[in-house]
């Protein structure tokens, strides 16, 4: 079997991994590989704009990092030279969790342990030559997770949807429309002779750094719209702590739903999760006493943290905490008056994000 020129490189410090896919008929010792026991070695190798890898299996467990810290290098870190690398994390006991964490930061491609004869072929063969169109979005980049439901999509997107443009992924200084929010790259062969290659070295950095560059605009414009948004909620929250009645809770709800809209393609998660629980709670489910008084407060509070932060993504550990005590909050109001029907707080794309659709991008 030959999957072209190029490596794949296995990452695990349980030596058993690379015994059991050498005994794979058609498998690793017929491939090239690159054998590494951590995550730091392979972020090494990976920051190389020289290295020859196609393929990444990372092991679910390495006691220097994590596979997401691998995944999330390769897709987002502005310093690796191949953002469209075929991921895979492999590993003893896959949760629904790692698969679901995994798929956020665009590794698809999953093998458990003990592993498969059939899958592990399967796998090295289609994995490195895998043409699906790959994204880029602010709270995505990675392969299409929606593969074959694309034109259902197509046809639930309305005009008043988020642009996307698409461009091929060998182009170099495309034209980009200020409205776009997503991006698709084709992937198209370059000019080199391996297929494997061709498709990689077709996503480089170079090809993809316009796209990203305009994704961080989109969200640092979102952030200053938000902020003007935020004092027009704060408003709205005094109204309602001086008037307690239903017209000041429907007005904080409907800016509330502003907000939530800015966020939704821009990659704002931490800000979305918290605006999408304050739209929750002011949907007039509740009386707008004391307990809800407090619990919107709280919402507020945690708005008002992350604007001033400026945080664009889910903030990591700060997000987490944020989320934390929100919950926490939310719980024991639920506990109090009863569940809220609507928008829950959504999940980041950190640890968090346990509960994120893999069909969703």
């Amino acid at each position: 079997m030959r999957v072209g020129k190029g490596l794949i490189l296995v990452v695990s410090e349980d030596v058993g991994v690379m015994r059991e896919l050498a005994a794979v008929p058609c498998g690793p010792q017929r491939l090239p590989v690159e054998w590494v026991s951590g995550a730091a070695e392979a972020l090494d190798l990976l920051g190389r704009s020289t290295n020859d890898i196609v393929l990444v299996l990372a092991d679910k467990r390495l006691e220097d990092g994590s596979p997401f810290d691998i995944f999330r290098f390769v897709r987002r870190d502005p310093d690796a030279p191949f953002p469209g690398l075929a991921l895979g994390l492999i590993g003893d006991a896959l949760t629904e969790a790692d698969i679901r964490r995994s798929a956020i930061l665009g590794c698809l491609h999953f093998l458990g342990r003990p592993f498969q004869a059939d899958h592990v072929v399967q796998a090295l063969t289609q994995w490195p030559l895998d043409r699906t169109d790959f994204i880029v979005s602010g709270s995505y980049t990675g392969p299409d997770r929606r593969r074959g439901t694309r034109q259902q999509m197509v046809e639930r997107r309305t005009v008043s949807g988020p642009a996307e443009q698409t461009v091929a992924s060998t182009s170099l200084g495309f034209e980009i429309k200020p409205s776009t929010t997503v991006f698709r790259f084709r992937r198209m062969s370059t000019a080199e002779s391996e297929p494997a290659l061709s498709l990689r070295n077709g996503l480089s950095r170079e090809a993809v750094e316009p796209a990203r560059a305009h994704i961080k605009l989109k969200k640092e414009q979102a952030l200053a719209m938000l902020a003007l948004t935020r004092h027009r909620m704060d408003d709205a929250y005094a109204e309602l702590v001086e008037k307690h009645d239903r017209e000041a809770l429907k007005r904080l709800n409907s800016v509330a739903r502003e907000a939530a809209a800015l966020t939704e393609t821009r990659g704002l998660l931490l800000v979305g999760a918290i605006v999408r629980g304050l739209m929750g709670y002011s949907g007039d489910t509740h009386p707008p006493g004391r307990a809800l008084l407090d619990l919107l407060r709280r919402h507020l509070e945690a708005l008002r943290e992350a604007l001033a932060g400026e945080i664009v993504d889910d903030g990591g550990a700060v997000g987490r905490n944020i989320l934390a005590t929100l919950r926490a909050a939310e719980e024991t109001f639920e506990a109090a008056t009863g569940p809220t029907p609507g928008p829950p707080l959504g999940p980041t794309s950190g640890p968090a994000a346990d509960k994120v659709p893999a069909s969703s991008r």
